[in-house]
């Protein structure tokens, strides 16, 4: 099997027929849902406006009142570009939101927040390989710089996690959540980590706008416009510009998101 590492700078026919043999793998593993929340994100982004830096995403996003970034969530660069992203926002004060947390946990975030409860206690106490099952580590990276940059950490999700027909119901309860954390930490900005599928324009980020927030959102890695943006020439394509309130940054190839997935697939 040709993985990203041997993919890397080929022709972009090469590196699409690369993906597409990983999907059907995962696709013959795992029978994908039908649901039109999932198409909504797909068919949201498919066009740019133009390229940004990586200085521009940050100051666009420093401007905001809430900032949401897209989450791929076994891809450990996603993690490691949000954990990098709570250093570089500056201005004012941050509080970090995290889908991978149920709400329900935070008294256990709360405590960790105050007395210093150590990192494995933590993870336990969370019942993280459990309830979210993805790799803790680049999580754990995440948490540990929040507590030095952060007012807070909030934890948003809420069962049913797994029922794609109940998605929108844990949208409004994390826009709920946003709100109240923004209430909590009135000059603080709300720095959000979710999964890229509730960042399609009609999930939660419309929410939070009529709820009269300004939102910034920053998706990572989107496969429509990856294609459209990269070079050939290896390396990650540079930061886009994808709306006014929307950017796209670029730290994996479409290849190296899928085989993070089917990484996970196999250890489940």
């Amino acid at each position: 099997m040709a993985t990203s590492a041997t993919v890397r700078g080929a022709s972009a026919l090469a590196q699409r027929a690369a993906v597409a043999r990983v999907e059907q793998a995962i696709r013959s593993a795992v029978r994908p849902p039908r649901s039109r929340y999932l198409a909504e994100f797909a068919e949201a982004f498919r066009e740019f406006e133009g390229r940004l830096t990586e200085a521009e995403v940050v100051a666009r996003a420093a401007s905001a009142d809430i900032v949401l970034v897209g989450d791929y969530h076994s891809l450990a660069a996603c993690q490691k570009f949000m954990t990098a992203l709570l250093g570089r926002l500056g201005g004012r004060a941050n509080v970090l939101g995290l889908e991978a947390v149920y709400s329900a946990a935070q008294p256990i975030l709360d405590e960790w927040w105050r007395n210093g409860m150590d990192e494995d206690s933590l993870r336990s106490q969370l019942r993280f390989a459990r309830d979210w099952g993805y790799e803790w580590s680049p999580y754990g990276k995440l948490l540990a710089v929040a507590r030095r940059e952060c007012q807070g950490v909030w934890g948003l999700d809420s069962e049913p996690r797994f029922d794609l027909r109940r998605v929108r119901v844990r949208d409004r309860h994390m826009a709920e959540r946003i709100l109240e954390m923004r209430r909590a930490h009135p000059e603080a900005r709300a720095v959000v980590f979710v999964g890229e599928s509730h960042l399609a324009p009609g999930h939660l980020p419309m929410l939070l706008r009529s709820a009269g927030e300004r939102v910034f959102t920053i998706l990572q890695n989107v496969d429509a416009l990856y294609w459209q943006v990269a070079d050939g020439e290896g390396g990650n394509p540079a930061p886009i510009s994808v709306a006014g309130e929307v950017a796209c940054v670029f730290n994996a190839s479409p290849l190296e998101k899928y085989e993070s997935y089917q990484e996970y697939l196999e250890r489940w």
